[in-house]
């Protein structure tokens, strides 16, 4: 191979390396799906989970191998009227939680403030705690939960937090209000 084919040849795979180089930050990143309720968009690993959307909620479904050790998630809007703490209060009313000594710790999702609330089921084994965080934009309420209608429930020293890897892609398109 003369001089001239191999300067060509380096030349062409310095250019491959270059182009590939500068598309990689803009490349989709693989597992990654965005599931939308009304002004919030939820970035997720699909090779974890399944978002099932609905007008009024998204349900985050584990799979695969990761069914074992964690719980679903669920993203919910409603009308934004009712505080927060009533709001919580009313979620937790769909399973056998304890909400007698119910209150809020602070939470940000989205980068909006807002609120977390935990309550204990009234089971006699290891369950997770109930949670739901809260937090308003342009009018309306979202909530973001991990409950429990029963008495089962996934590994509690798995050390995944289903919940906070979820809330952790939430953006919302608009500005609190």
């Amino acid at each position: 191979m003369g001089a001239a084919a191999r300067s060509l040849a380096w030349r062409r795979r310095a250019l491959l390396f270059a182009v590939g180089y500068l598309a990689f930050p803009f490349a989709v990143v693989a597992g990654e799906a965005t599931a939308a309720l009304g002004n919030a968009r939820v970035r997720y690993d699909d090779t974890r989970w399944r978002a099932e959307e609905r007008p009024d909620r998204v349900s985050f479904l584990p799979v695969g191998k990761e069914m074992r050790f964690i719980d679903s998630v669920e993203l919910r809007v409603v009308d934004g009227g009712e505080s927060c703490a009533a709001l919580a209060q009313h979620a937790f009313g769909e399973g056998l939680y304890d909400t007698a000594e119910l209150k809020p710790a602070s939470v940000v999702i989205g980068g909006i403030p807002g609120e977390r609330f935990a309550a204990h089921t009234g089971c006699r084994n290891a369950t997770p705690q109930g949670v739901v965080m809260c937090v308003k934009a342009g009018g309306l309420a979202y909530l973001l939960q991990a409950l429990n209608a029963g008495c089962q429930g996934r590994n509690l020293f798995s050390g995944v937090d289903p919940l906070a890897e979820i809330a952790d892609g939430v953006r919302f398109e608009i500005s609190p209000k």
